[in-house]
């Protein structure tokens, strides 16, 4: 019962992640999003009894959502600073 709640759980972070990106647009929110409900999902596998190992993979996802959001968020905001930096440049290009 818990893998299957946890599989639906899933299944629901991707489909709320896509609703996310095509209602604010924002990739990051997106991100965010479906980041959260996986991290729900394995937190709900957790319930009843747990082992050591289980606890260690809980760790390791906690710990995996917050690299990878931390990465694709400087990456996202990189990209962007750079893609406005051309413009900026075709102005400095011609002097006054």
């Amino acid at each position: 019962m818990r893998m299957l709640l946890s599989a639906l759980i899933t299944a629901l972070g991707v489909l709320a992640a896509a609703v996310a990106l095509l209602t604010t647009g924002s990739r990051t929110t997106a991100l965010g999003v479906l980041l959260d409900m996986l991290l729900a999902a394995g937190l709900l596998r957790l319930t009843g009894e747990q082992s050591w190992a289980e606890i260690a993979v809980l760790v390791a996802i906690v710990a995996l959502r917050l690299l990878v959001r931390t990465a694709l968020t400087a990456d996202f905001r990189r990209r962007s600073r750079e893609a406005k930096r051309p413009a900026e440049r075709v102005g400095r290009a011609f002097p006054r």
